[in-house]
């Protein structure tokens, strides 16, 4: 099966982001024998610059047979201005003009979460006569106006008008939680095509050959007797890592907080961190995903922070996965879904929306539980990755629900073709 994945913000392993649609190609061409086209951006969204050629001749060293990255130019941008919008159109029209003279796909697989990047996925279909799969990453335009107070009430109609288009449209939908799944039914959607494929882990992707939980302390500047809560991820507006940067002024000696990421909070955060004084809140350059797995293992517990707000209720970020994957305790600022699967499996705990102290003090309630409740931490976390949580399972699931698909897809056109009297 010929497969191209779309993702705006799609990034190889050797980047810091979203690896998510990289490691399912994998998959998809080392296991299921598929031929995957990976359409990513060749500027980094989360670092704010263009992927430099090094980082891409590192990945053309190690070639995987069938699986091939195209990547388009999109308009850079710093700020989340005018020139974000610019990014987003640029990449969505060079997807689908140049997709229009590639050879014809058996399917298209394209993900948010803005949408203009599946529409562009959606009008190749047409053109290509094979099916569409969308996947949704974010509620867009519901996130962007609970988020940035989008008020334009032509933008508003405009992107709901295209989010109903293409849930009504798409052959298949791909979800990320279960709140997703609700809120899309819950349109009219027939449910039957709507797949739950959450975020995971490639569990092969890391292994620990020797200890180096020290030499990875030393990096993030904090002491080998200090108790260290990690974050690692986006730092946007989302994420409000304001409150976990403060949460600083209520840790004691002992106590370190480390962030570890980039976006266009990470000035804002370091001026709240110089100007209250905040020696002991660390603050990271990003990292490739291949080394953040160091960074996790050689800190004491993980954070979870999202602004809270209702949208955020059914969010599942991929530091849930990456966390309990490192067997380490989680703290989440994040109520509903997080909180449910956390507090519900045994490996974490929930400190409050947007509360500083109640982040110093879960950072404490850890640091003196008894070994044997850490110990179950780690074991649980494990456990829910083996049932939930394991990338090659999950893509595994997910191609055998495309095959099905592309082959509903093909027979319905041949007795199409046949009623008309043409040739398929």
């Amino acid at each position: 099966m010929r497969i191209w994945m779309a993702n705006h913000y799609a990034v190889p392993p050797n980047l810091g982001g979203i690896t998510r649609h990289y490691e399912m190609a994998r998959e998809w061409t080392g296991k299921e024998g598929a031929e995957v086209t990976l359409w990513l951006s060749s500027f980094n969204h989360s670092r704010r610059r263009f992927i430099d050629k090094e980082s891409k001749r590192e990945l053309e060293e190690v070639p995987v047979p069938g699986f091939h990255l195209r990547w388009l130019w999109s308009f850079p941008h710093i700020r989340n201005d005018f020139r974000r919008v610019l990014n987003m159109v640029s990449f969505a029209v060079l997807f689908f003009c140049t997709g229009l003279f590639q050879a014809r796909p058996d399917l298209i697989f394209a993900s948010s979460p803005h949408l203009l990047t599946p529409f562009s996925g959606w009008l190749l279909s047409r053109f290509k006569r094979c099916s569409f799969v969308l996947e949704v990453r974010d509620l867009w335009p519901d996130t962007l106006i609970k988020m940035n107070g989008l008020q334009n009430p032509i933008v508003i109609k405009l992107l709901n008008w295209m989010e109903s288009f293409l849930y009504r449209r798409a052959d298949k939908i791909v979800v990320l939680t279960e709140y997703q799944r609700k809120f899309i039914t819950a349109k009219g959607i027939d449910p039957r095509k709507i797949s739950l494929i959450p975020n995971g882990i490639a569990v092969d992707s890391w292994k620990e050959e020797a200890p180096r939980v020290q030499e990875y302390r030393r990096r993030m500047g904090i002491a080998p007797d200090q108790f260290t809560a990690l974050y690692a991820g986006a730092h946007g507006p989302a994420n409000a890592l304001e409150h976990v940067v403060r949460a600083g002024a209520y840790l004691p000696d002992g106590y370190a907080l480390v962030l570890i990421g980039d976006g266009p909070e990470k000035e804002r955060l370091k001026r709240i961190q110089e100007e209250n004084g905040l020696d002991r809140v660390h603050l990271l350059d990003p990292v490739p995903k291949r080394e953040i797995y160091h960074y996790i293992r050689a800190a004491d517990c993980g954070i979870i922070s999202l602004a809270d707000n209702e949208i955020f209720r059914g969010a599942r970020p991929n530091k849930l996965f990456d966390y309990m994957f490192m067997g380490r305790p989680i703290i989440t600022t994040v109520d509903g879904e997080v909180r449910e699967i956390v507090e519900e499996n045994g490996v974490g705990v929930f400190s409050g929306a947007e509360n500083p102290s109640g982040l110093a003090e879960a950072m404490m309630r850890l640091r003196h539980a008894p070994r044997d409740e850490k110990e179950a931490i780690a074991k649980n976390g494990l456990r829910y990755i083996e049932r939930f949580g394991d990338r090659s399972k999950l893509a595994h699931h997910l191609y055998t629900e495309l095959k099905v698909l592309v082959g509903f897809s093909v027979s319905r056109g041949i007795q199409s073709a046949s009623r008309e009297g043409k040739e398929w």
